[in-house]
């Protein structure tokens, strides 16, 4: 029991600390709401809704994306994802359609903390935003019993994202001659989340969440290159920060043995 308390209690100290030593360069709000159905202890429908807005640009709406998924609990550690979203940007009327799946294993430390690792597959549509293909790597480490204290649940989980195809880049040698013109694949995005997540009772959560967005180069063709002639920056690298994120969850049970 001591050893238990102690992880938890150092679990939690070191997601403020991660907190704190996060840095990006713009500000964003997220805000979502989604409603999940369990039909079963392993088979689970979600439905949500997300809008996203620029703090540092009068709070104008930046994307917003609605999704549905299912997912199913093969084992308990085992379990696999699946669903769409459309997703519509404000700013240059563009709409998105992302098919996703997801498969994720779960280990426990000292029944107290769970490592969650998943690998995730997406194709977006034509009309998408700079790739065809995301390959993620998801890896999540949170509380496997609640915190007594508002009953909390905190989290913490990382997303590495590796981009392939999408609209193609001019790339340049080193006297600024034009060299080919490919898809900049490669890894590029990587995504810090803290999460606290409360749950106010059988049906209703609440989470208030911090993100940090980085890219860079890595493995494969650059984002972000310069054009030596003009000085025009292609795909320039989009780092923010997203801060009280607020997701409100709904959880309805539609048999006798649902979901955990």
């Amino acid at each position: 029991m001591r050893l238990t308390k102690l992880m938890k209690n150092t679990f939690f100290i070191f997601l403020v600390f991660c907190s704190f030593s996060s840095y990006g360069q713009d500000w964003k709000n997220w805000n979502s709401l989604s409603v999940d159905l369990a039909f079963s202890k392993k088979l689970e429908l979600g439905l949500s809704h997300l809008r996203s807005y620029n703090i540092n640009d009068g709070y104008s709406n930046g994307f917003n994306q609605t999704s549905i998924d299912a997912s199913y609990d093969f084992t308990k550690h085992f379990s696999v994802k699946t669903g769409f979203a459309l997703t519509g940007f404000a700013a240059d009327a563009v709409v998105s359609q992302k098919y996703f799946g997801r498969a994720t294993y779960k280990i426990s430390f000292a029944d107290a903390v769970n490592w969650n690792n998943g690998l995730q597959g997406e194709m977006h549509t034509a009309s998408g935003k700079g790739n065809s293909y995301r390959i993620i790597y998801i890896t999540r480490f949170g509380l496997k019993h609640r915190m007594s204290f508002l009953n909390l649940s905190p989290s913490i989980a990382y997303w590495l994202f590796y981009n392939i195809g999408g609209n193609a880049i001019q790339y340049y040698d080193e006297s600024g001659s034009p060299l080919v013109k490919e898809s900049p694949d490669g890894l590029h995005r990587g995504r810090f989340i803290w999460n606290l997540n409360s749950k106010i009772n059988k049906n209703l959560s609440l989470s208030l969440f911090y993100m940090n967005q980085h890219q860079f180069n890595l493995l494969g063709n650059d984002i972000n290159v310069v054009n030596p002639g003009t000085g025009k920056v292609t795909r320039p690298f989009k780092n923010y920060q997203v801060a009280g994120g607020l997701s409100l969850s709904l959880a309805f049970i539609c048999t006798k043995n649902p979901k955990k």
